[in-house]
Protein backbone atom coordinates (compact mmCIF):
# COMPACT_ATOMS: atom_id res chain seq x y z
CA UNK A 1 0.00 0.00 0.00
CA UNK A 2 2.65 2.51 0.92
CA UNK A 3 4.24 1.66 -2.79
CA UNK A 4 0.59 2.76 -4.12
CA UNK A 5 1.46 6.03 -1.83
CA UNK A 6 4.89 6.46 -3.39
CA UNK A 7 3.40 6.20 -6.60
CA UNK A 8 0.60 8.45 -6.26
CA UNK A 9 2.85 11.33 -4.96
CA UNK A 10 4.82 10.68 -8.00
CA UNK A 11 2.37 11.49 -10.51
CA UNK A 12 1.39 14.77 -8.45
CA UNK A 13 4.43 16.04 -8.55
CA UNK A 14 4.98 15.32 -12.27
CA UNK A 15 2.59 17.53 -13.00
CA UNK A 16 3.74 20.72 -14.71
CA UNK A 17 1.48 23.14 -16.32
CA UNK A 18 3.20 25.53 -19.14
CA UNK A 19 1.91 27.51 -21.79
CA UNK A 20 3.24 28.03 -25.18
CA UNK A 21 3.35 28.44 -29.28
CA UNK A 22 5.76 26.23 -30.84
CA UNK A 23 4.91 25.99 -34.32
CA UNK A 24 3.13 29.51 -34.25
CA UNK A 25 5.55 32.12 -35.87
CA UNK A 26 5.80 29.14 -38.37
CA UNK A 27 1.77 29.02 -38.48
CA UNK A 28 1.69 32.95 -39.10
CA UNK A 29 3.91 32.97 -42.15
CA UNK A 30 1.99 30.29 -43.65
CA UNK A 31 -0.81 32.30 -43.24
CA UNK A 32 0.24 35.65 -44.70
CA UNK A 33 1.73 33.42 -47.79
CA UNK A 34 -1.17 31.54 -48.69
CA UNK A 35 -4.41 33.21 -47.72
CA UNK A 36 -6.65 34.58 -50.47
CA UNK A 37 -8.19 37.56 -49.42
CA UNK A 38 -4.59 39.05 -48.38
CA UNK A 39 -3.62 38.11 -51.48
CA UNK A 40 -6.36 39.67 -53.13
CA UNK A 41 -5.64 43.18 -50.93
CA UNK A 42 -2.38 42.78 -51.88
CA UNK A 43 -2.90 42.97 -56.08
CA UNK A 44 -5.32 45.81 -55.33
CA UNK A 45 -2.26 47.71 -53.64
CA UNK A 46 -0.20 46.73 -56.93
CA UNK A 47 -3.42 47.46 -59.02
CA UNK A 48 -3.29 51.00 -57.05
CA UNK A 49 0.69 51.77 -57.82
CA UNK A 50 0.13 51.11 -61.44
CA UNK A 51 -2.79 54.12 -61.92
CA UNK A 52 0.50 56.52 -60.67
CA UNK A 53 1.90 55.76 -64.02
CA UNK A 54 -1.08 56.20 -65.79
CA UNK A 55 -2.07 59.82 -64.57
CA UNK A 56 1.65 60.64 -64.62
CA UNK A 57 1.93 60.51 -68.36
CA UNK A 58 1.42 62.94 -71.31
CA UNK A 59 -2.41 62.41 -73.51
CA UNK A 60 -1.39 60.90 -76.82
CA UNK A 61 -1.01 63.24 -79.15
CA UNK A 62 -3.33 63.92 -82.51
CA UNK A 63 -2.39 63.08 -86.02
CA UNK A 64 -5.17 64.08 -88.23
CA UNK A 65 -5.46 63.36 -92.36
CA UNK A 66 -7.52 65.78 -94.19
CA UNK A 67 -8.37 64.99 -98.21
CA UNK A 68 -9.83 67.90 -100.06
CA UNK A 69 -12.89 66.64 -102.09
CA UNK A 70 -12.33 69.27 -104.08
CA UNK A 71 -8.54 70.55 -104.39
CA UNK A 72 -8.37 73.89 -103.28
CA UNK A 73 -6.24 76.07 -105.88
CA UNK A 74 -3.52 78.23 -104.53
CA UNK A 75 -0.68 80.45 -106.55
CA UNK A 76 1.97 76.94 -105.96
CA UNK A 77 -0.65 74.72 -107.24
CA UNK A 78 -3.58 72.73 -106.00
CA UNK A 79 -3.72 71.60 -102.09
CA UNK A 80 -3.95 67.55 -102.21
CA UNK A 81 -3.85 66.45 -98.65
CA UNK A 82 -3.43 68.17 -95.18
CA UNK A 83 -1.49 66.45 -92.62
CA UNK A 84 -1.26 67.84 -88.93
CA UNK A 85 0.29 66.39 -85.02
CA UNK A 86 -0.46 68.35 -82.38
CA UNK A 87 -0.04 67.10 -78.78
CA UNK A 88 -1.61 68.64 -75.70
CA UNK A 89 0.25 69.76 -72.42
CA UNK A 90 -1.68 70.04 -68.93
CA UNK A 91 -0.98 72.92 -67.03
CA UNK A 92 2.54 73.34 -65.45
CA UNK A 93 3.00 70.67 -62.24
CA UNK A 94 -0.23 68.92 -63.26
CA UNK A 95 1.20 65.82 -63.85
CA UNK A 96 3.03 65.53 -60.59
CA UNK A 97 0.60 66.52 -58.41
CA UNK A 98 -1.39 64.22 -60.05
CA UNK A 99 0.78 60.95 -59.52
CA UNK A 100 1.56 61.81 -56.28
CA UNK A 101 -1.91 61.71 -54.66
CA UNK A 102 -2.88 58.32 -56.88
CA UNK A 103 0.24 57.38 -54.64
CA UNK A 104 -0.51 58.57 -51.83
CA UNK A 105 -3.99 56.50 -52.89
CA UNK A 106 -2.05 53.18 -53.58
CA UNK A 107 -0.06 53.92 -50.28
CA UNK A 108 -3.13 54.11 -48.31
CA UNK A 109 -4.21 50.20 -49.68
CA UNK A 110 -1.13 49.21 -49.29
CA UNK A 111 -2.17 49.96 -45.44
CA UNK A 112 -5.41 48.69 -45.20
CA UNK A 113 -3.32 45.54 -46.98
CA UNK A 114 -1.36 45.67 -43.54
CA UNK A 115 -4.64 46.05 -41.74
CA UNK A 116 -5.85 42.54 -42.91
CA UNK A 117 -2.23 40.94 -42.82
CA UNK A 118 -2.65 42.12 -38.98
CA UNK A 119 -6.17 40.95 -38.24
CA UNK A 120 -5.53 37.62 -40.27
CA UNK A 121 -2.66 37.19 -37.65
CA UNK A 122 -5.05 37.86 -35.04
CA UNK A 123 -7.34 35.49 -36.08
CA UNK A 124 -4.84 32.63 -36.39
CA UNK A 125 -3.39 33.51 -32.68
CA UNK A 126 -7.12 33.68 -31.55
CA UNK A 127 -7.57 30.19 -33.40
CA UNK A 128 -3.81 28.62 -31.96
CA UNK A 129 -4.19 29.37 -28.48
CA UNK A 130 -7.47 27.50 -27.83
CA UNK A 131 -6.73 24.60 -29.23
CA UNK A 132 -3.45 24.70 -27.00
CA UNK A 133 -5.97 25.32 -24.68
CA UNK A 134 -7.84 21.99 -25.69
CA UNK A 135 -4.78 19.30 -25.50
CA UNK A 136 -3.41 20.82 -22.66
CA UNK A 137 -7.10 20.11 -21.08
CA UNK A 138 -6.83 16.34 -22.47
CA UNK A 139 -3.44 16.23 -20.93
CA UNK A 140 -4.59 17.13 -17.67
CA UNK A 141 -7.33 15.07 -18.06
CA UNK A 142 -5.67 11.66 -18.29
CA UNK A 143 -2.88 12.60 -15.87
CA UNK A 144 -5.77 13.39 -13.44
CA UNK A 145 -7.29 9.45 -14.97
CA UNK A 146 -4.29 7.88 -13.92
CA UNK A 147 -4.06 9.52 -10.60
CA UNK A 148 -7.50 7.99 -9.70
CA UNK A 149 -7.01 4.94 -10.99
CA UNK A 150 -3.80 4.34 -8.83
CA UNK A 151 -6.66 6.53 -5.72
CA UNK A 152 -8.87 3.16 -6.97
CA UNK A 153 -5.89 0.83 -6.19
CA UNK A 154 -4.92 2.25 -2.81
CA UNK A 155 -8.97 2.27 -2.02
CA UNK A 156 -8.74 -1.71 -3.11
CA UNK A 157 -5.55 -2.35 -1.44
CA UNK A 158 -7.27 -1.25 2.23
CA UNK A 159 -10.42 -2.97 1.64
CA UNK A 160 -8.79 -6.39 0.85
CA UNK A 161 -6.52 -5.37 4.23
CA UNK A 162 -9.77 -5.13 5.77
CA UNK A 163 -9.17 -0.99 6.87
CA UNK A 164 -11.12 0.46 4.16
CA UNK A 165 -14.86 0.39 2.46
CA UNK A 166 -15.99 -0.76 -1.14
CA UNK A 167 -17.59 2.29 -2.01
CA UNK A 168 -14.42 4.23 -1.51
CA UNK A 169 -13.45 2.21 -4.75
CA UNK A 170 -17.11 2.51 -6.43
CA UNK A 171 -16.46 6.27 -6.04
CA UNK A 172 -13.50 6.36 -7.90
CA UNK A 173 -15.24 4.67 -10.48
CA UNK A 174 -17.74 7.36 -10.78
CA UNK A 175 -15.26 9.80 -11.04
CA UNK A 176 -13.16 7.85 -13.97
CA UNK A 177 -16.32 7.41 -16.00
CA UNK A 178 -16.88 11.04 -15.96
CA UNK A 179 -12.99 12.43 -16.93
CA UNK A 180 -13.44 9.39 -20.09
CA UNK A 181 -16.33 11.20 -21.26
CA UNK A 182 -14.93 14.51 -20.94
CA UNK A 183 -11.75 13.37 -22.43
CA UNK A 184 -13.61 12.26 -25.77
CA UNK A 185 -15.75 15.86 -25.91
CA UNK A 186 -12.71 17.28 -25.81
CA UNK A 187 -11.17 14.78 -28.55
CA UNK A 188 -14.26 15.84 -30.43
CA UNK A 189 -14.34 19.46 -30.11
CA UNK A 190 -10.70 19.45 -31.31
CA UNK A 191 -11.29 18.22 -34.64
CA UNK A 192 -13.90 21.00 -35.35
CA UNK A 193 -11.07 23.37 -34.18
CA UNK A 194 -8.45 22.32 -35.64
CA UNK A 195 -10.68 22.45 -39.52
CA UNK A 196 -11.20 25.73 -38.35
CA UNK A 197 -7.53 26.89 -37.88
CA UNK A 198 -6.69 24.90 -41.05
CA UNK A 199 -9.01 27.02 -43.56
CA UNK A 200 -7.35 30.26 -41.54
CA UNK A 201 -4.08 28.85 -43.25
CA UNK A 202 -5.56 27.95 -46.24
CA UNK A 203 -4.92 24.42 -46.57
CA UNK A 204 -6.03 21.19 -45.82
CA UNK A 205 -9.11 21.13 -43.67
CA UNK A 206 -7.62 17.72 -41.97
CA UNK A 207 -4.00 18.70 -41.91
CA UNK A 208 -2.01 17.85 -38.57
CA UNK A 209 -1.63 21.21 -36.29
CA UNK A 210 0.98 20.95 -33.90
CA UNK A 211 0.38 22.50 -30.24
CA UNK A 212 3.18 20.69 -28.16
CA UNK A 213 6.33 22.43 -28.06
CA UNK A 214 5.57 25.51 -24.92
CA UNK A 215 7.61 28.46 -24.71
CA UNK A 216 7.34 30.51 -21.96
CA UNK A 217 5.05 33.11 -21.82
CA UNK A 218 7.04 37.07 -21.65
CA UNK A 219 4.82 40.65 -20.84
CA UNK A 220 5.57 42.68 -23.97
CA UNK A 221 6.78 46.24 -23.61
CA UNK A 222 3.85 47.87 -25.38
CA UNK A 223 2.62 51.07 -24.35
CA UNK A 224 -0.39 53.66 -25.69
CA UNK A 225 2.00 55.72 -27.85
CA UNK A 226 2.41 52.92 -30.02
CA UNK A 227 -1.13 52.96 -30.78
CA UNK A 228 0.11 56.08 -33.68
CA UNK A 229 1.72 52.58 -35.41
CA UNK A 230 -1.66 51.20 -36.46
CA UNK A 231 -2.27 50.60 -40.06
CA UNK A 232 -5.54 52.22 -39.79
CA UNK A 233 -4.50 55.78 -38.67
CA UNK A 234 -1.98 55.85 -41.47
CA UNK A 235 -4.00 54.74 -44.27
CA UNK A 236 -6.50 57.47 -43.55
CA UNK A 237 -3.18 60.02 -42.81
CA UNK A 238 -2.68 59.02 -46.56
CA UNK A 239 -5.86 59.74 -47.48
CA UNK A 240 -5.96 63.31 -46.33
CA UNK A 241 -2.70 63.75 -48.01
CA UNK A 242 -3.96 62.07 -51.05
CA UNK A 243 -7.15 64.63 -51.27
CA UNK A 244 -5.26 67.79 -50.39
CA UNK A 245 -2.78 66.57 -53.45
CA UNK A 246 -6.30 66.02 -55.50
CA UNK A 247 -7.60 69.58 -54.46
CA UNK A 248 -3.98 70.69 -55.70
CA UNK A 249 -4.74 68.74 -58.89
CA UNK A 250 -8.40 70.06 -59.22
CA UNK A 251 -6.44 73.88 -59.43
CA UNK A 252 -4.31 72.99 -61.88
CA UNK A 253 -6.58 71.14 -64.13
CA UNK A 254 -8.75 74.68 -64.12
CA UNK A 255 -5.75 76.25 -65.55
CA UNK A 256 -5.50 76.28 -69.57
CA UNK A 257 -3.96 73.39 -71.49
CA UNK A 258 -1.28 74.28 -73.48
CA UNK A 259 -0.73 72.53 -77.19
CA UNK A 260 1.83 72.47 -79.96
CA UNK A 261 2.16 71.25 -83.17
CA UNK A 262 2.96 71.01 -86.92
CA UNK A 263 1.27 70.62 -90.01
CA UNK A 264 2.12 69.76 -93.02
CA UNK A 265 -0.23 70.36 -96.63
CA UNK A 266 0.40 68.39 -100.00
CA UNK A 267 0.49 70.42 -103.18
CA UNK A 268 0.07 69.17 -106.51
CA UNK A 269 2.99 71.21 -109.39
CA UNK A 270 0.67 73.57 -111.86
CA UNK A 271 0.91 71.68 -115.42
CA UNK A 272 3.20 73.13 -118.18
CA UNK A 273 4.12 76.25 -115.67
CA UNK A 274 7.50 76.84 -114.38
CA UNK A 275 8.61 78.90 -111.27
CA UNK A 276 10.53 78.14 -108.28
CA UNK A 277 7.85 77.18 -105.97
CA UNK A 278 5.70 75.01 -108.24
CA UNK A 279 3.89 72.16 -106.49
CA UNK A 280 5.98 73.46 -103.39
CA UNK A 281 4.78 71.48 -99.98
CA UNK A 282 3.27 73.49 -97.31
CA UNK A 283 4.51 73.51 -93.39
CA UNK A 284 3.48 75.73 -90.54
CA UNK A 285 3.74 75.28 -86.47
CA UNK A 286 0.64 75.20 -84.73
CA UNK A 287 -0.11 76.65 -81.14
CA UNK A 288 -3.61 76.16 -79.02
CA UNK A 289 -4.40 76.79 -75.88
CA UNK A 290 -7.74 75.54 -74.29
CA UNK A 291 -10.14 78.19 -72.47
CA UNK A 292 -11.54 76.21 -69.20
CA UNK A 293 -13.83 78.47 -68.98
CA UNK A 294 -16.99 76.36 -67.98
CA UNK A 295 -15.72 76.84 -64.07
CA UNK A 296 -18.10 74.89 -62.04
CA UNK A 297 -16.80 71.33 -62.54
CA UNK A 298 -13.76 72.53 -61.39
CA UNK A 299 -15.03 74.50 -58.32
CA UNK A 300 -17.01 70.77 -57.42
CA UNK A 301 -13.56 69.08 -57.73
CA UNK A 302 -12.08 71.29 -55.60
CA UNK A 303 -15.30 71.18 -52.79
CA UNK A 304 -15.10 67.87 -53.34
CA UNK A 305 -11.45 67.42 -52.56
CA UNK A 306 -11.93 70.00 -49.05
CA UNK A 307 -15.06 67.26 -47.99
CA UNK A 308 -12.67 64.71 -48.43
CA UNK A 309 -10.15 65.82 -46.13
CA UNK A 310 -12.45 66.66 -43.72
CA UNK A 311 -14.23 63.62 -43.87
CA UNK A 312 -10.89 61.70 -43.53
CA UNK A 313 -9.78 63.74 -40.61
CA UNK A 314 -12.72 63.06 -38.44
CA UNK A 315 -12.68 59.20 -39.07
CA UNK A 316 -9.28 59.06 -37.98
CA UNK A 317 -10.22 61.16 -34.35
CA UNK A 318 -12.97 58.19 -34.40
CA UNK A 319 -10.58 55.45 -35.15
CA UNK A 320 -8.13 57.06 -32.55
CA UNK A 321 -10.87 57.13 -30.22
CA UNK A 322 -11.81 53.61 -30.43
CA UNK A 323 -8.25 52.18 -30.77
CA UNK A 324 -7.78 54.09 -27.10
CA UNK A 325 -10.69 52.32 -25.87
CA UNK A 326 -9.44 48.77 -27.08
CA UNK A 327 -5.99 49.07 -26.04
CA UNK A 328 -7.45 50.22 -22.38
CA UNK A 329 -9.83 46.99 -22.37
CA UNK A 330 -6.77 44.77 -23.65
CA UNK A 331 -4.49 46.19 -21.11
CA UNK A 332 -7.04 45.53 -18.02
CA UNK A 333 -7.96 42.17 -19.59
CA UNK A 334 -4.00 41.64 -19.42
CA UNK A 335 -3.47 42.59 -15.81
CA UNK A 336 -6.49 40.32 -14.55
CA UNK A 337 -5.58 37.51 -16.40
CA UNK A 338 -2.05 37.91 -14.80
CA UNK A 339 -3.35 38.18 -11.45
CA UNK A 340 -5.41 34.85 -11.95
CA UNK A 341 -2.55 33.26 -13.21
CA UNK A 342 -0.58 33.61 -10.18
CA UNK A 343 -3.46 33.17 -8.16
CA UNK A 344 -4.46 29.50 -10.09
CA UNK A 345 -0.88 28.47 -9.61
CA UNK A 346 -0.82 29.07 -6.20
CA UNK A 347 -3.90 27.57 -5.70
CA UNK A 348 -2.64 24.33 -7.62
CA UNK A 349 0.41 24.36 -5.32
CA UNK A 350 -1.49 24.82 -2.28
CA UNK A 351 -4.01 21.76 -3.23
CA UNK A 352 -0.99 19.51 -4.65
CA UNK A 353 0.69 19.68 -0.68
CA UNK A 354 -2.96 18.84 0.85
CA UNK A 355 -3.36 15.73 -0.94
CA UNK A 356 -0.21 14.66 -0.29
CA UNK A 357 -0.79 15.30 2.90
CA UNK A 358 -4.16 13.59 3.14
CA UNK A 359 -3.14 10.62 1.07
CA UNK A 360 -0.39 10.04 3.37
CA UNK A 361 -2.58 10.24 6.28
CA UNK A 362 -4.92 8.28 4.57
CA UNK A 363 -2.32 5.78 4.23
CA UNK A 364 -2.22 5.85 8.33
CA UNK A 365 -6.03 5.89 8.85
CA UNK A 366 -5.71 9.13 9.73
CA UNK A 367 -8.10 10.73 7.32
CA UNK A 368 -11.12 10.23 5.01
CA UNK A 369 -10.78 8.90 1.10
CA UNK A 370 -13.74 11.22 0.22
CA UNK A 371 -11.54 14.17 1.45
CA UNK A 372 -8.79 12.85 -0.96
CA UNK A 373 -11.33 12.70 -3.75
CA UNK A 374 -12.67 15.61 -3.19
CA UNK A 375 -9.70 17.89 -3.19
CA UNK A 376 -8.43 15.84 -5.98
CA UNK A 377 -11.40 17.40 -8.31
CA UNK A 378 -10.57 20.65 -6.74
CA UNK A 379 -6.95 20.45 -8.37
CA UNK A 380 -8.37 19.47 -11.55
CA UNK A 381 -10.51 22.55 -11.66
CA UNK A 382 -7.85 24.75 -10.65
CA UNK A 383 -5.39 22.92 -13.38
CA UNK A 384 -7.79 23.73 -15.90
CA UNK A 385 -8.22 27.22 -14.66
CA UNK A 386 -5.09 28.09 -14.90
CA UNK A 387 -4.64 26.97 -18.80
CA UNK A 388 -7.71 29.00 -19.36
CA UNK A 389 -6.21 32.14 -17.90
CA UNK A 390 -3.09 31.72 -19.31
CA UNK A 391 -4.68 30.95 -22.84
CA UNK A 392 -6.59 34.47 -22.16
CA UNK A 393 -3.36 36.28 -21.11
CA UNK A 394 -1.83 35.30 -24.62
CA UNK A 395 -4.85 36.16 -26.25
CA UNK A 396 -4.81 39.97 -24.59
CA UNK A 397 -1.04 40.02 -25.68
CA UNK A 398 -2.15 39.05 -29.08
CA UNK A 399 -4.47 41.78 -29.05
CA UNK A 400 -2.28 44.53 -27.83
CA UNK A 401 0.46 43.68 -30.44
CA UNK A 402 -2.40 43.87 -33.42
CA UNK A 403 -3.26 47.46 -32.16
CA UNK A 404 -0.41 48.53 -32.01
CA UNK A 405 1.42 46.77 -34.99
CA UNK A 406 2.40 48.57 -37.76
Amino acid sequence: MNRYIIYLLVLLASIHISFGQPALDGYLEEAVQNNPGLKARYAEFEAAMQRAVQVSTLEDPTFRVSAFGQMVETRTGAQMANFSLEQMFPWFGTLREQRNATALNAEAVFESYKLERNELLLKVKELYYPLYELDESIRLNESNLEILKTLKTLAISKFQNGNGKLSDALRVDIMINEIHTDINILTEKRKSLVIAFNKSLNRDALAEVLVDEPVELTTPLINRDSLTNNPQLEALRKKVSASKAAERVAVKQGMPKLGVGVQYIVTQKRPEMTFADNGQDAYMAMFSVSLPIYRKKYKAAIKESQLMQTSFTEMQTEVENNLIAQYEMASFELSRVKQQVNLYGKQVAQTKQVITLLTTAYGNDEADFGEILSMQQMLLKYELLEITAKKEYAMAIAKLEYLTAN
